[in-house]
């Protein structure tokens, strides 16, 4: 039940992820000439969070570790989605 409960999170928030950079890259639904790759910035942050989400179910195994550090990591997975958002606005607004 953990391993699952860590592989859908970490599937599920790469999607989104992806999902949500290519819609701000895109730019408004109307406005088809911009494009700003900066919001691409958020999949490598989420990388990095997800690599954190591997190594530390790689370090300890999951049927010692309580389901409430289970939640707080995946949590703390979703949180690297909007930090790289706000790094790409701050990267457009420079």
């Amino acid at each position: 039940m953990k391993s699952i409960l860590v592989v859908s999170n970490v599937i599920l928030s790469g999607l989104i992820a992806i999902l949500i950079s290519y819609f701000y890259a895109e730019g408004g639904i109307g406005d088809a000439t911009s494009l700003t790759p900066e919001f691409f910035l958020i999949l490598p942050i989420w990388a990095i969070g997800a690599l954190l989400m591997w190594r530390f179910v790689n370090k300890k195994t999951l049927e010692n570790t309580s389901y409430f550090k289970i939640i707080m990591s995946n949590l703390l997975l979703w949180v690297t989605i909007p930090v790289g958002l706000m790094l790409a606005m701050q990267f457009i607004n420079m």
